[in-house]
């Protein structure tokens, strides 16, 4: 077991970053939202569009760290243990958003690309991932926007499933996330 964990909270990092994708994820799709609101020609609107792939990019980035950094951490046991098939679903949401947070920002990269647009992370320009085609911009582009839209309703079900754990079920399953109070 790492020093840094407890045998029953997640380890801080692991806390910190966790926290630190959750504020990430509200400020994406808040962007877009937006984004999506102002109207056509208002500066703003592409600022939001700038943020979006901003923010896109820096999950994606976070993402992979998180992962090498789950992938040494042990998983604290939940207490009471839930039943098996509240573990497997558990597993399969958690799946589901890492594939969220590596893949929606991969395709939004990936539909610039195919449409020829230059796309920088803040001041670093990152190169395309695509070739320039309508056909691909339409399809990765779809896809991005289809796979965004998923994402409401898993982290949703996400975090609905965390206070129910809390609330109802009287377990540890969200207090093992949360920051060490004194």
């Amino acid at each position: 077991m790492n020093t840094l964990q407890t045998s029953n909270k997640y380890a801080p990092i692991t806390i910190g970053i966790h926290w630190l994708t959750v504020i990430l994820m509200v400020a994406i799709f808040a962007s877009i939202e937006l984004h999506e609101a102002i109207p056509r020609g208002n500066p703003l609107r592409g600022a939001m569009e700038d943020w979006h792939i901003y923010l896109g990019i820096t999950v994606f980035v976070l993402a992979l760290f998180r992962l090498a950094i789950n992938l040494k951490m042990r998983t604290p046991p939940i207490t009471p243990t839930p039943p098996s098939w509240q573990l497997l679903l558990s597993k399969l949401v958690k799946g589901y958003l890492y594939g969220l947070m590596i893949v929606a920002p991969l395709l939004g990269w990936a539909y610039l690309s195919a449409n020829n647009e230059a796309i920088t992370w803040f001041v670093i320009p990152m190169p395309a991932i695509a070739p320039v085609s309508e056909g691909i911009a339409d399809f990765v582009g779809e896809a991005h926007e289809i796979l965004g839209l998923s994402g409401y309703l898993i982290i949703a079900l996400h975090a609905v499933a965390g206070l129910y754990h809390h609330y109802w079920l009287k377990d540890d399953t969200l207090k093992r996330m949360l920051p060490k109070t004194s």
